[in-house]
């Protein structure tokens, strides 16, 4: 039995449901624009005509939107009681397929590692969470985990990214828009500022909620956007603080760390713990590139800064795995382990080593164009090549313990997800999409993707 065959049985034993999930009970998501979502695996994007799935529906069928709803009756609406009477039944939700569509290809999907965190770390007793549901699916009114996306204002504007994401985004997609006639990649830029709400996280009713469930809470996770850049971030922090419920809390981040300061620091000094993942995808101008206009030395000084924090901050690198890095994975890999890093990854999340001690991945699904699939299979054999190379230079460098190679789903397992998720479709079609979004692109930001990635430049 694999590792995560063993994880899927210990939660189909535990909850007596094979395609259980502990996030539709404990757990509230906002897109950047104020519309709650199952989680962010479930609904990775605004883009495209299917910008809906996975998005919590209110009674009319509208996305339940912060504007207009308030976070408990969300919490609690018919679309979210569905979602968990459909989880207890052994059938899965029709916005989950996500997660059991990667966990096919051995991949540790969020439904594993978060059900698995919350029950091995958190302690949270699923059964009486399941004990606890109605048979109509409502459960108590007890938020623990708030995954909080507090608008789309960012300071950098990523390949893989669009104005759904990034306020940076706005300006390049107004001039792109009316260039390209890929009608599948227009289809997934598409974005309507009329209708995109970037003050919805202003209101009110929304905090108030919120600040009276901070006593139930157990874990908030921030990202954007760019978290650090919104006041209400900070605002929160101290309302915890205030309310002298610091030391129940862990406070999680994915952000392009830029802005994190001495200030900050000290205020998550206070708390439990803080989970602080820094995006980073490649290194020098490949990274400058794909989280465009980010200057590398100035995410190499954040790294050092970060690694030198108090012992209740955890630090790791986030990488969105996408056709940019694929070939230049393994040598990310190797400058990362040569930089020493005190704390970089050594951190646990369910008994294991994030992302096998070197950094956390995941898939960019959306844009599809950007996905590894689309690659031709003479560059898919390139891939394999690659990684190969870089297994025995594993065993030769890194480690040859067991947990990282055999164990440690995070570990090489991980790796070779990787591969078997590139290999599980030929998307190749999509590549003349890729090349006129890419070139057009370029041309907006005076960039040139061929030179900066010889090993892509015959897809240009």
């Amino acid at each position: 039995m694999s590792k995560i065959d063993d994880y899927k049985t210990q939660i189909e034993e535990l909850t007596g449901s094979c395609t259980f999930c502990v996030l539709p009970w404990i757990h509230l998501a906002t897109r950047p624009n104020g519309d709650m979502r199952l989680c962010c695996t479930a609904n990775a994007s605004g883009a495209g005509d299917d910008h809906e799935v996975g998005l919590v529906k209110a009674e009319d069928g509208k996305p339940a939107n912060f504007a207009r709803t308030t976070p408990l009756e969300a919490f609690n609406s018919d679309y979210m009681k569905s979602v968990r009477t459909t989880m207890l039944r052994g059938e899965i939700p029709a916005s989950c397929s996500g997660c059991f569509k990667e966990e096919s290809q051995g991949i540790v999907s969020k439904r594993i590692w978060e059900t698995g965190t919350w029950y091995k770390d958190e302690g949270v007793d699923i059964q009486e969470l399941i004990a606890q549901t109605a048979e109509d699916g409502t459960v108590p009114e007890q938020l623990q985990y708030l995954d909080l996306r507090l608008g789309h204002t960012c300071n950098i504007k990523c390949v893989m990214c669009s104005p759904h994401d990034s306020s940076k985004w706005v300006a390049d997609w107004q001039k792109l828009i009316p260039v390209l006639q890929d009608e599948d990649v227009k289809r997934q830029m598409r974005w309507d500022k009329k209708e995109f709400n970037n003050k919805w996280y202003e209101k009110g009713k929304f905090w108030d909620e919120l600040y009276a469930q901070v006593p139930n809470l157990k874990q908030v996770y921030f990202a954007g956007g760019e978290p650090l850049m919104i006041a209400e971030h900070k605002k929160f922090l101290e309302e915890i603080v205030r309310q002298g419920y610091e030391q129940n809390i862990l406070l999680r981040y994915n952000s392009n760390g830029i802005l994190v300061d001495e200030e900050l620091i000290k205020l998550w000094s206070k708390f439990r713990k803080v989970k602080f993942a820094v995006s980073i995808d490649a290194i020098h101008e490949r990274d400058h590139y794909i989280r465009f206009p980010t200057n590398f030395a100035d995410v190499e000084r954040t790294l050092h800064m970060l690694d030198n924090t108090p012992d209740n901050i955890h630090v790791s690198m986030a990488t969105a795995v996408q056709i940019f890095n694929i070939k230049h994975l393994p040598d990310f890999m190797k400058w990362k382990i040569k930089q020493n890093f005190r704390k970089m990854n050594v951190g646990k999340v369910g008994g294991v080593l994030m992302g096998g001690g070197l950094v956390n991945m995941h898939l960019v699904h959306i844009p599809t164009f950007l996905n590894i699939t689309i690659l031709p299979e003479k560059d898919k054999q390139e891939v394999r090549e690659i990684f190969a190379e870089f297994k025995q230079w594993l065993w030769d460098n890194y480690t040859q313990d067991d947990d990282f190679w055999i164990h440690n789903p995070s570990g090489w397992t991980k790796w070779e997800g990787l591969l078997k998720h590139m290999d599980s479709v030929d998307n190749s079609h999509l590549l003349p999409g890729f090349k006129e979004y890419v070139n057009k692109l370029d041309a907006i930001r005076g960039l040139n993707a061929a030179k900066i990635f010889p090993e892509l430049s015959h897809l240009l």
